[in-house]
């Protein structure tokens, strides 16, 4: 091999009074692409820098509400017409490339207006209220104790979700949802859940069932699984232990409500803890509203089982 074969001729650099196309007899190597040159780490770092910024600007929160809007509940989707923009607002002025998500369910009876109804991810508010809004309520009859939460979680997971972002679901009803056998469609929420733990959804649940009172420990503890642990199939559970279960399994927090208006702040609170502001709201809520600092309580408690390993009997020792 001629040893200039791997040589790079470079034109010849025009001095004054010299005549153009005179090549020179100086020859350098080739760039060795391997190695790290100085302009090579800059560009690195440069474009690695970029990049960061990029992924920090898309990077938020996709919140998305799932809520049962059959007889029961109709108190509930009053309390979102009611409350649903002034939320919004606290919400957006907290959290940075926050979009919103809402997911109705009813049951899969002939004759109901619909079984699921969703609005996409968005930070259009008065999109979200027009939803709202103008989505019905089955305010009379309800045929069977379940309800289609298993069509809502589906929904769920095929919802327009970011790559980039936290993922978080605040769901409330007061019914568990079908098992396979009893949903058109042979949805099985379990399958449903373990598809949303591995999508990074977490699911915040709010139990609004008002026959008997449970505390929120109890709630906690009603199904204690750990994070993840999808081992034991889960199989006709009741309206408490289902809320209690999903909530455990996916590393989201359960409460249950005292009043109708606790849901707001409910809200507030799992869109704090998921997207990390709830020192932010801390902050807020011991001069605004000191009473309100159990749910901080609460939602810390279920950031703390992530580092624990997910064992709820950790937090008691």
């Amino acid at each position: 091999m001629d040893k200039n074969e791997n040589k790079l001729n470079l034109p010849t650099i025009r001095k004054t009074g010299e005549v153009l196309g005179k090549q020179t007899t100086k020859s350098i190597s080739k760039f060795d692409l391997d190695k790290k040159t100085q302009v090579a780490s800059i560009m690195k770092n440069e474009t690695s820098s970029v990049a960061k910024d990029i992924v920090n600007s898309e990077k938020g929160l996709d919140l998305v509400l799932v809520g049962d809007l059959t007889t029961s509940m109709t108190k509930y989707h009053q309390l979102l017409k009611d409350k649903f923009k002034e939320l919004c607002h606290k919400l957006f002025s907290m959290i940075d490339n926050l979009k919103i998500g809402i997911i109705f369910y009813l049951d899969h009876d002939a004759g109901l207006p619909y079984c699921t109804t969703v609005s996409k991810l968005s930070s259009n508010i008065e999109q979200l209220v027009y939803f709202i809004e103008n989505t019905p309520v089955l305010h009379s009859g309800n045929s069977t104790d379940d309800e289609a939460v298993e069509d809502a979680l589906y929904d769920a997971i095929n919802i327009n979700w970011r790559e980039i972002g936290s993922r978080s679901v605040v769901l409330f009803g007061d019914a568990r949802p079908h098992e396979p056998s009893g949903c058109p469609k042979n949805y099985s929420y379990f399958d449903l859940t373990k598809r949303m733990y591995q999508s990074n959804i977490v699911v915040n649940s709010v139990f609004c069932g008002d026959k008997i009172r449970y505390s929120n420990e109890q709630l906690q503890y009603m199904k204690n699984v750990d994070i993840g642990d999808f081992s034991i199939r889960l199989s006709s559970p009741s309206d408490p232990e289902f809320f209690s279960w999903i909530a455990n399994v996916t590393g989201g927090m359960i409460i249950g409500v005292e009043r109708v208006d606790d849901l707001v702040d409910i809200i507030m609170a799992a869109a704090a803890k998921d997207s990390g502001h709830l020192d932010d709201l801390e902050e807020k809520l011991k001069t605004s509203a000191p009473n309100k600092l159990k749910l901080i309580e609460i939602a810390k408690k279920a950031e703390q089982r992530k580092h624990l390993g997910g064992d709820n009997r950790k937090l008691l020792r």
